[in-house]
Order: structure tokens, then sequence, then C-alpha cells
């Protein structure tokens, strides 16, 4: 075991409120990454915004069950019926595990920062921490919480690893973002600008790349649904072009609150969605349950789409702080978890045995025929959908919006609105639309797209950093933790290394279809 790192921790201090953190305005809105409502200002670091410790499961619940659950089905097929069932409990486990460990490396990282002085006891800081540029600026949010967060003035740095329900609780608890839990972990001013470099990219990747998978989404579902209507002419780039406009609006948008009627849509367009394939496909087919075990050529396929459904780690912390019981955080975690686990893992398994190899890589897809009245009911279903993946997309789209403005705006003071800044605003959301429809165009098929972001993407977030920054924080780990970790950072870039190459190929074979 290595010197613990002890720090003593102020109580009491002011709150210092955040308005530009990317993580806080995604987890703060009525969508999160995976596509799911979340309530409008469910989640905030506002005194006046804690949540208990069930709107909090429910808030983890909302974010991984959405657009990602619809494309398992498939992601089963590629893996394998029983396998691909063994494997969604096992990468969901891992991904509670992982979010936890973030989560206990942002309170280590909380620690160090206090005791190498780059931090007061108001949770202000100096650019090597959080990268400003030189300013002496807030976290964002704010390292300390209220003083009924500090219940213990002393904590031992090294008692926060791999301790998920410790019996004295653990204070400070720590209220830093993603990017910053990654520089304030590394040493050195090179080694914080790569990793908080990392961290962003990696957030601005996942945002454009789940804006792009929806709208591979809304490309191939209209034209279902309004190919009737309009004529047969009317296909994925029509679909394309009329939604365009309609995103154009929502990004543009200075404010959430004219959305927040869709936290119910959401909701109830996902429920509806899920048990409309359930239904309709015992109504339609017989269960096969001698599909095949395992597809080992395909097997990494389903990682990237299990991976785009349960890696979430990017929006979890502000969820976390808005807690009112922050102590309770691994419970949590682990409770929203074996839920979303369970209804996923259930949820894919019986639309592949239902739809067997006809499965479609969005599951809807297969909501085809029967009755003109059975028809007109999946179709309403489809068209609920659409509108609410539609109306999702400004809140996944703001993640990597406010790091580029941010980046571009660098100059600027924090929150100036001159006539230049409003252009310059609106020039950057326009740019990273236009990033989106590329990024569309270049991948048009949704379950490529979900194995891209999940499995290079999200896996880099959920299951390469975390272990990382915990072999760096926590050096007096025993050899088990440690292989434990090394082996977990090995599976995340074996998943990153294959499902790059495995769709790279698909995506330059001229006979790959969706």
């Amino acid at each position: 075991m290595g010197e613990p790192i002890t720090a003593t921790i102020p109580i009491g201090q002011d709150r210092l409120d955040s308005h530009d953190s990317a993580a806080v305005a995604l987890a703060s809105a009525p969508r999160s990454i995976s596509g799911a409502a979340s309530g409008p200002g469910a989640v905030s670091t506002a005194d006046d915004a804690q949540i208990s410790n069930s709107e909090v499961v429910l808030a983890l619940v909302k974010c991984a069950i959405g657009a990602g659950s619809l494309s398992l089905p498939y992601a089963f097929k590629e893996g394998g019926l029983w396998f691909s069932l063994i494997g969604t409990v096992l990468i969901g486990m891992l991904s509670a595990y992982t979010i936890i460990l973030l989560k206990q490396c942002e309170e280590a990282v909380g620690l160090k920062l206090l005791a190498e002085g780059q931090i007061d006891g108001k949770g202000r800081s100096i650019s090597a921490a959080s990268g400003n540029g030189g300013f002496v600026k807030a976290l964002s949010p704010p390292l300390l919480g209220p003083e009924d967060f500090n219940i213990d003035p002393i904590v031992n740095v090294e008692s926060l690893a791999f301790n998920v329900d410790p019996i004295v609780p653990v204070a400070p608890r720590t209220k830093l973002m993603y990017p910053e839990v990654a520089a304030g972990a590394m040493d050195g001013a090179v080694a914080k600008s790569v990793m908080k470099g990392v961290v962003n990219v990696g957030i601005c990747l996942t945002s454009l790349g789940v804006c792009a998978a929806y709208l591979d989404f809304l490309a191939a579902t209209l034209p279902q649904v309004l190919g009737p209507l309009l004529g047969p002419d009317f296909g994925e780039l029509e679909a394309t072009l009329m939604v365009l406009p309609v995103m154009l609006v929502l990004v543009l948008l200075r404010t959430f609150k004219v959305l927040s009627f869709t936290a119910i849509l959401g909701d109830i367009a996902v429920t509806v969605a899920l048990l409309a394939v359930v239904v309709y496909g015992f109504a339609t087919r017989d269960i096969d349950l001698s599909l095949p075990f395992i597809n080992v050529k395909s097997l990494m396929k389903f990682v990237g789409a299990t991976s785009f459904l349960f890696a979430i780690h990017i929006v979890v912390l502000p969820i976390l702080h808005a807690s009112k019981s922050p102590q309770s955080f691994a419970k949590n975690i682990s409770t929203s978890f074996s839920f979303i686990t369970g209804l996923n893992a259930i949820f894919g398994f019986l639309a592949y045995a239902l739809f067997a190899d006809d499965v479609a890589p969005a599951v809807t897809d297969n909501l085809d025929g029967g009755s003109d009245a059975t028809q007109a009911t999946l179709n309403a279903v489809k068209v609920l959908l659409c509108v609410d993946l539609l109306f999702t997309v400004p809140f996944v789209f703001v993640a990597g919006r406010e790091i580029v403005e941010r980046g571009v705006l660098s100059r600027f003071r924090d929150g100036e609105r001159t006539t230049s800044v409003m252009h310059i605003r609106n020039t950057v959301r326009i740019a990273l639309l236009g990033c989106v429809v590329a990024i569309c165009f270049g991948v048009p098929c949704f379950g490529d797209m979900v194995n891209l972001v999940g499995g290079v993407v999200n896996a880099t977030m959920g299951f390469i950093l975390p272990p990382i920054l915990a072999l760096k924080l926590f050096p007096g780990m025993s050899l088990f933790a440690t292989i434990g970790h090394v082996l977990i950072l090995v599976f995340g870039v074996t998943a990153l290394v294959l499902t790059l190459f495995f769709t790279a190929q698909d995506l330059a074979d001229p006979s790959h279809s969706c």
C-alpha cells in the first residue's frame, strides 16, 4: 500500500453555481445521451434542485433506456441468443462498476487538488486543474457541497477506492465534471491538458454521433410511415431534408423551457415502442429458442451496441451531484443498473427470439403488416417515437456544442451577449449540425452508427478512462484489484479496436446494407 493522502476539508462553505458545463446542461435537460426523457430541470446542482434517491434512480434509468434499447435485439443477433443474454448482464454490471469507480475518482481528485493547493476552501481553481487559460475561475459545478454533505472533516483517499458502501460517511462530496476529474488525476500541465482534451473530444464525438444515429433512425423510419401518403419516391434523402429545418430551429434555441412537454412524451414513446415490439412479436411469431448460442464473427458488434446502451458515464456525474444523499451514490447506481440491465436483457432476448434472423437494426422496422387497423396503430407508434427522437436532438447536441462554443469564445467574457458573440454561437451550431448531417451520410445505417459510437467512443469513456484514472489515483490497491482494472482496460481497448475495424470493413463493403 502506498502512502495515503489525507486532507482536512473546511465545511460549511459557500456553493458556486455553474452555467456553462456541457455535462450539467445535458443531464439537466429532459433528455439523455441514450435518448430517454429525464424531466425538465430534474437534474441540477442548484440548492433548490436536489433530488431524492428514488429520483436519482429514475433519472439514471431514463438515461439508459431509449433509442439504444431499440438496437439491442439486432445486437443479440450479432452476438448469438444465449451469449448475448449473458453478455448484456455482464456489460451492464461492468458499466455500473466503472460508473461507481468514476465517482470515487472524482472524490479522490477533489482531495488531491485541495492537498496540492490547486483549489481554495470554496472550490475555486486555477487553470492547472480546470484548464481555463490561466484565469482563476470556479470549477463547474462547485467542488464542495453544503455543510451537511461534509459529515467527516478528514478522509483517507485510499479508503475511497473499491469501498462502494462505506460504514463511515466520506467527505467531501466533490462536484467535478468528467473532464476535470481526468485532468485533476494527472500530474504535470501536459498530462492534464491531454486528458482533459481526450474527455472533451469524447463528449463531442458522443454528442454528434448520437445525433447522427437519431437522424439515421428518422431517415429510415419516416418513409415507412409517410411513403404511402407521399408516394414511392419519398425515401431516406427526402426524409432527411424534411426534418433538417426542424432540427436547425431546435439547435438554435436559447432555452429548453419551450420543450418541457417532451419529457412526458419521451416516457410514453419509449414505453409504447418497447411494448409494441413484444406484443406484435408474440401475436405474429413463434418464439425460437434454438437460435445460435454465439456468433463469433460479429461478436464485437454486439459489444458496440451494448456499450452504446449502458456506458452513460458522461451524463452520470451531474445526476449524482443533484442527489440529496450523495453518500448513497453506489446504492443508487446498483439499483438503477439492476433494473436497466434486467429490462434490456429480457427485451433483447425476447425480441430476437421472436423475430429471429428477420430482426432489423432498429427493431421498430419489424412492426409491419397485419390489418389496416393494426398497421395504423404500428405507424402511430413509429411517428410518436420519431417525434420524441427529433425533440431529443437539442438536448444531446448541447453537450458537444457547448464545448466547441467555449473554445471558440474563450476570448470573450463569460456570459457576454453581444451581437458578435451571438452570431458566432449560431455559426458554431449550424456548422456542428452540418457535421451531424455529414456523419449521417457517411454512416447511413442506424445499426452501424450505434456500433461505432458505442464501441469506440462510449467504450473509451466507460471502460478505458475510468480504470486508467483509478490506477493513477489509487497506486496502493491490491494486486488482485490492479489485475482486475487492467483487464477492464484491455476489454475497452479491444472493443474500441475491433469495433472500429469491423464497422469500417462493413462500410467499405459495397454489398453491405442496413
